[in-house]
């Protein structure tokens, strides 16, 4: 079971304030207005236990120009779920709208510029999925005793979704 994230460290630090509705979806409000809401929901896609998936959903539907008070919510947040959960995250593009390849360079980006970016690993994967090419990220603390097993099994498995026979 994930542990709650403490708010009150994210919103010490966050340049827009943070609120959680159900203790998983955590909800941030823009300048602009627009709503996203920031979900960890268990993952069981390639582990047993202890696996996260990370979603970043623009409740709006607006357009968001690039906004680096969101991007630095947002790193707060996965910072805080470490901190709470020595766990693994993995960040799945939404494809929806066909601009998940958009949105994986973005996340990208934005996680490249996170002061903290040493302590951990990212790791990227593009699937495709019939017509869809989805974007996949693996983000794990470098002092996870199983750091090794747990990129291995990522990159084991983006190979066998990869290569699976038509």
């Amino acid at each position: 079971m994930m542990n709650s994230l403490d708010l009150a460290y994210v919103n010490r630090l966050a340049p827009y304030k943070v609120w959680t509705k159900e203790g998983r979806d955590y909800l941030i409000e823009t300048s602009r207005g627009q709503i996203f809401v920031i979900g960890f929901m268990d993952d069981y896609s390639i582990w047993q236990t202890g696996a996260y998936q990370f979603t970043i959903n623009n409740q709006s539907h607006r357009p968001s120009p690039l906004d680096y008070k969101l991007r630095e919510t947002i790193l707060l947040l996965i910072e805080a779920f470490f901190k709470a959960n020595p766990d693994i995250l993995l960040y799945i593009c939404e494809t929806g709208d066909g601009k998940q390849a958009m949105r994986s360079r973005l996340f990208i980006r934005w996680f490249n510029t996170y002061s903290h970016r040493d302590a951990y690993i990212l790791e990227t994967a593009e699937v495709m999925e019939g017509e869809t090419k989805n974007f996949a990220a693996l983000i794990v603390q470098k002092s996870n005793p199983r750091l090794t097993e747990i990129v291995s099994e990522f990159r084991e498995t983006i190979s066998i979704l990869t290569n699976k026979p038509e």
